[in-house]
C-alpha cells in the first residue's frame, strides 16, 4: 500500500477510495432508554460526508450534523465533555468542535493522514496518529497548536492515553507493534509486538492492561502495562478492528468488521461471553460513561447500533452519515475498577 492510498485499512478490507458509495435505507428502531442512560451526546465521524453526527443518548436521535475536514477518521471528546476533536484523514487536519454550540472553533494542521485522536485525562494535550507520516502529533489544547511530533512505527492507526496521563499507546498497523510514548518527554520508551495488523486500542480504567484489536488475525492482545509484554491473546470475531473497555464491570467490547458483530469479553479471564450481531462492517466502538450502553459505528450500513450492556442486545439502530468511521461518547468515563 502506497502513501497515496488510505493506510487506515489493510489490503482486502473495505474502505472509502474516492468513489461514491450506495446508501442503504434502514428503519430506525426507537427504544426508550432507562434512567441509567444520562442525557449526554454521542459523536460519530462520517468519513464520506465530511461530517460529524451528534446523537442524543437519551432519545437516540441525531440532533445536529457538523461539517468538518475531508474524510474524518477519528474522534475524541475532552474529559469535561466540552470539546470534540476530529481527525480528518485526507485534509491532514484536526477539527475542534465546541460541544455546546456544535461549531468548529479551530482547525489544526497535523501530519499526513491523521487516523485517530485521543485526549489526555487533564484535557491539556491532544494526541493524533498520523498514519502516512509514521508520527504522533501532540497538540496543546489551550493554543490549538502542535507542540511536538513523535516518530513511531509504520502506519499508526490507533492510540490511547493512560488514566494517569503518563503514557500514550499507539498501534502501528504495518509493523504489528504498539509504541509506548512517555508523555513527559514525548519519547518512545518501548515497542511491544502484538498480533497481525493492529488497529483499535483501549486501556483498562486503572491503567493496568491495554487491549489491542488485531484485524489481520481476528484477535485481541492484552498488554500488561507494568512489563509492556503481551500476557494473553483472545480470539474475537473476523476482522477484529476496534476495542473499548467498560468503566465499571471489567468488560471489553470488540467490533468485528468482517463478521458484522461485537464480541463481549470478560476482562478478568479474557473469555468471550457473548457475540452481538450489529450492522454491516462495524468500524468503531465506544462505551458510555456509566457503562450501560455500547455504541457501534457500522461503516457499510451508515448506522450506529446501540447495545444494552445488561442484556447484550441491540436496542436501537440510529441512521447517521455516509460511512461512519469513528464514535465517541461524552464524556469518557475514568472511574471504576478493572474487574
Amino acid at each position: 500500500m502506497t502513501t497515496d492510498q488510505f493506510k487506515k485499512r489493510p489490503a482486502g478490507r473495505k474502505w472509502f477510495a474516492g468513489a461514491a458509495r450506495g446508501i442503504f435505507p434502514l428503519l430506525m428502531a426507537w427504544v426508550a432508554l432507562p434512567a441509567l442512560a444520562h442525557n449526554h451526546n454521542v459523536y460519530v465521524a462520517n468519513q464520506v460526508d465530511n461530517t460529524v453526527s451528534v446523537i442524543n443518548a437519551a432519545t437516540n436521535a441525531v440532533t445536529a450534523t457538523v461539517s468538518v475536514g475531508t474524510n474524518p477518521a477519528g474522534i475524541a471528546v475532552s474529559p469535561d465533555g466540552k470539546i470534540v476533536y476530529v481527525a480528518n484523514f485526507s485534509s491532514n487536519t484536526v477539527s475542534v468542535i465546541d460541544a455546546a454550540t456544535n461549531a468548529v472553533t479551530a482547525t489544526v494542521t497535523v501530519g499526513s493522514s491523521p487516523a485517530a485522536v485521543a485526549v489526555s485525562p487533564d484535557g491539556k494535550s491532544v494526541y493524533v496518529a498520523d498514519a502516512n507520516a509514521n508520527t504522533v502529533s501532540v497538540i496543546d489544547a489551550a493554543s490549538d497548536g502542535v507542540i511536538a511530533t513523535v516518530s513511531v512505527g509504520n502506519s499508526p492507526n490507533g492510540l490511547v492515553v493512560s488514566p494517569d496521563g503518563a503514557q500514550v499507546y499507539v498501534t502501528n498497523t504495518n509493523d504489528n507493534t504498539v509504541s509506548v510514548i512517555n508523555s513527559a518527554t514525548n519519547a518512545v520508551t518501548a515497542t511491544v509486538p502484538v498480533g497481525n495488523s493492529p488497529f483499535g486500542i483501549a486501556i483498562s480504567p486503572r491503567g493496568t492492561r491495554v487491549y489491542v484489536a488485531n484485524f489481520g488475525d481476528s484477535t485481541v492482545s492484552v498488554i500488561d502495562t507494568a512489563t509492556n509484554a503481551v500476557t494473553f491473546t483472545t480470539a474475537a470475531g473476523s476482522g477484529a478492528n476496534a476495542v473499548a473497555v467498560g468503566p465499571h464491570d471489567g468488560r471489553v467490547y470488540v467490533a468485528n468488521f468482517n463478521a458484522n458483530s461485537a464480541s463481549v469479553i470478560r476482562a478478568h479471564n479474557n473469555a468471550v461471553i457473548a457475540t452481538v450481531t450489529v450492522g454491516a462492517s462495524p468500524d468503531a466502538i465506544a462505551v458510555n460513561r456509566d457503562g450501560a450502553r455500547v455504541y457501534v459505528a457500522n461503516a457499510d450500513s451508515n448506522t450506529v447500533s446501540v447495545i444494552n450492556t445488561r442484556t447484550n442486545n441491540v436496542i436501537a439502530t440510529v441512521n447517521v452519515g455516509n460511512v461512519p468511521a469513528a464514535v465517541a461518547t461524552q464524556p469518557a468515563a475514568r472511574d471504576g475498577d478493572d474487574h
